[in-house]
């Protein structure tokens, strides 16, 4: 079983990127990481073990574009499944493993875990309750598997508007493609948050700096 993992970054902390690739060397599921330079400085680690591509200019899609061209080099090193981490997110051990077995298990295409909070110095807070399956996943959260590839061209179909909601475009363009997705509610991906919100869920002061971004939906569960 074949499996890698994507990770788009522009202007990456170089600490947070490279929390991000010692968990994916750390998976109990062997995985490959490709990182994805989206037209910044490109961030090299040491120890770094996978692929990195360094594109020449930054397409401003949320990191949708670079998503999509590590897919395509993901897929054409024989690739069985597919996952994502952005660059200041990390996995826990058996993320990869959890999401795998639980697809084989219930003959799924494509499915995703739960998420935990993190402040931005990485210490826990509490599990998001707006990644639930039903209403909304997390790209860090995904992970697709071969019989979806096909699929993954929607990284590039989202208008400019909803780039910054790529992760629902694209796990709804699936699912109207017909491809079976389960969830499961286990948080193995940690989520570094800036988001106001958040922090209004844990009963915790919010940041000065917290991102209040709002959409016709309320606020954006980044």
């Amino acid at each position: 079983m074949d499996v890698f993992v994507v990770t788009p970054y522009y202007r990456a902390d170089p600490a947070w990127l490279r929390q991000a690739h010692a968990s994916v060397k750390a998976q109990t599921v062997p995985a490959r990481h490709i990182l994805v330079c989206d037209g910044s400085e490109r961030v090299d680690l040491d120890g770094f073990d996978g692929e990195h591509i360094v594109l020449p200019r930054n397409y401003s899609d949320y990191g949708n574009t670079p998503r999509l061209i590590g897919c395509y080099l993901a897929i054409s090193r024989g690739a069985d499944a597919i996952a994502f981490l952005d660059a200041d997110n990390w996995f826990q051990p058996t993320h990869v493993a959890d999401l795998l077995g639980f697809a084989e298990a219930n003959g799924l295409d494509m499915c995703a875990s739960a998420r935990m909070l993190h402040r931005l110095d990485g210490t826990p807070m509490v599990k998001c309750p707006h990644v639930d399956g039903r209403r909304y996943i997390d790209t860090n959260c995904l992970l697709v598997r071969k019989t979806a590839f096909p699929h993954l061209v929607a990284w590039a179909l989202a208008p400019q508007e909803v780039a910054a909601t790529g992760d629902q475009f694209l796990w709804k363009h699936m699912l109207r493609q017909g491809a079976r997705f389960g969830f499961l509610d286990r948080p193995t991906v940690a989520y570094r948050t800036r988001h106001a919100v958040h922090y209004r869920i844990a009963r915790e002061p919010v940041p000065d700096d917290a991102i209040t971004r709002v959409d016709t939906h309320g606020e954006r569960y980044c």
